[in-house]
């Protein structure tokens, strides 16, 4: 006796099957071309970044640095007849510091059932949410290490895997050690990049002691090839848009060319500076520092920054190319 086997098929025995699988979502977009477009994605964005990281970091993949404080200078003394001049010695002086390493993840689960019925704008928005979130931690980590200082009276400092210890900018702290000046001068015990407001709201001094923490130390000048950007909530930039030499100011604040058009008595001498700088948004200039504002900054907080020579922030990636940056993968197998 012949016995009859109906097809076995995935829909009706609880199988996917090849026969089964999806191709498509719900308006016809192949998920392959997602996927691939989703690659692409994320390698046009480890690429770009953030404004932001390029601004404060540099990259590196070592777990500690040593950086020159003094000792490598010699000085030149007048020659004498017999043509024997003293033997200049460079004993460099290094202070050691250290970079973490972690890892942060999400994922993006989708269901038979989901994929059926949803279009490709659904699918995709899992992954712009996800780059947003990259983007988000990304700028959250680089304020919170700016902003936060360690050592001294603020508590104890980090370690990383190895033992390294992870310095904030100078905070007063006697275990601190700014490297000497270029033009010779050596900061003493207590030397902070910490600086607090005198006043309610701010005002123009406020960005001089910006922008002199920054050139003391050979930081921010136009000779080095150099220029400071200042950091600002919309809260500071409203005043700072006000700030005139007529009533006090050292230098006059003068907006982009993209600004809101006014009327004025007063004539511009020199150029208006940049619209943008860096991919970031400019709002005008004090002197020659520029007024980036932004949202995600932090009301009644600025920073100032150095831009053109060595970024202030270790970024630290894998030593594995493969490792580093914002990445897709599709298997728990792969995870670090």
């Amino acid at each position: 006796m012949d016995i009859l086997f109906r097809d076995i098929t995935g829909a009706d025995r609880g199988f996917n099957v090849g026969s089964d699988i999806l191709s498509t979502t719900a308006d016809g977009v192949s998920l392959q071309s997602i996927w691939e477009e989703f690659q692409a994605a994320m390698s046009a964005w480890n690429a770009g970044r953030s404004a932001f990281a390029a601004l404060f970091t540099f990259n590196t993949t070592d777990s500690f640095d040593l950086v020159p404080l003094d000792g490598g200078r010699i000085d030149l003394e007048l020659a004498s007849e017999f043509g024997v001049p003293v033997s200049g010695r460079v004993s460099p002086n290094y202070g050691r510091v250290g970079y973490y390493l972690e890892w942060y993840d999400t994922a993006g689960r989708f269901t038979y059932k989901f994929l059926r019925d949803a279009s490709a704008a659904q699918v995709t928005a899992v992954q712009v949410a996800a780059q947003e979130a990259d983007n988000r931690l990304i700028f959250k980590s680089i304020m919170s290490a700016i902003t936060t200082p360690t050592g001294g009276s603020f508590g104890s400092r980090a370690e990383n895997e190895s033992g390294q210890t992870i310095y904030s900018l100078y905070a007063g702290a006697a275990d601190d050690k700014p490297p000497m000046a270029p033009d010779g001068t050596a900061f003493v015990a207590g030397h902070t990049h910490f600086l607090v407001s005198g006043a309610a709201i701010v005002d123009s001094g406020d960005l001089d002691d910006l922008r002199t923490k920054l050139t003391e130390h050979g930081r921010g000048l136009k000779s080095a090839g150099e220029r400071i950007v200042i950091l600002v909530n919309k809260q500071e930039g409203a005043v700072i848009r006000t700030f005139r030499e007529a009533t006090g100011s050292s230098f006059d604040f003068i907006a982009t060319a993209d600004e809101p058009a006014y009327l004025t008595a007063l004539t511009l001498v020199g150029s208006r500076p940049p619209s943008t700088f860096n991919g970031l948004d400019v709002l005008g200039s004090y002197g020659d520092s520029l007024i980036v504002q932004d949202s995600l900054a932090k009301a009644g907080y600025m920073i100032a920054v150095a831009v053109g020579g060595a970024n202030v922030l270790g970024f630290r990636e894998h030593p594995v190319a493969s490792n580093r940056g914002f990445r897709l993968v599709q298997d728990k197998n792969m995870w670090p």
